[in-house]
């Protein structure tokens, strides 16, 4: 399960870097993106109009709030800090944030389980990883 979550926030830090990389270049539409990722995890969890407006407010609520924490990881990793003290607290810093975001995703996942099924849940955290490896390959197609 921690491994699981270890490569389920690696792969979120890598499209949300590359989602910001791409919103640099002049195609990205980050509208579109949350659309088509919408539209995408509907499809292939099988949600219903009724679950999907239910549920995608709350998602998208909560992939902002990750979003702010990312960015701030991404912030310490950008420059290395010139003192092993630096350093140890860079380190530390980002485990923090990491674990705040564990938290913020099961404190959201509980409140998804409120509105959907576990199996509708884990189809939709399924899809929802496909869907980012999708974006990742058709953006390294486009370069």
């Amino acid at each position: 399960m921690k491994t699981n979550c270890k490569f389920l926030i690696t792969l979120m830090m890598i499209v949300l870097c590359s989602a910001s990389a791409m919103a640099q270049h002049k195609g990205f539409d980050p509208v579109k993106f949350r659309a088509d990722r919408e539209r995408f995890i509907t499809t292939e969890a099988h949600l219903t109009a009724a679950e999907a407006a239910a549920f995608f407010p709350l998602y998208n609520e909560m992939f902002d709030k990750q979003r702010v924490i990312y960015e701030k990881i991404r912030n310490i990793r950008r420059y290395r800090p010139v003192t092993e003290e630096k350093c140890r607290a860079a380190i530390m810093e980002m485990d923090r944030l990491e674990i705040e975001i564990n938290e913020l995703q099961a404190t959201y996942h509980r409140k998804f389980l409120t509105i959907l099924k576990p199996g509708k849940l884990f189809d939709v955290i399924q899809a929802e990883s496909r869907f980012h490896r999708k974006a990742m390959k058709e953006a390294g197609q486009r370069r």
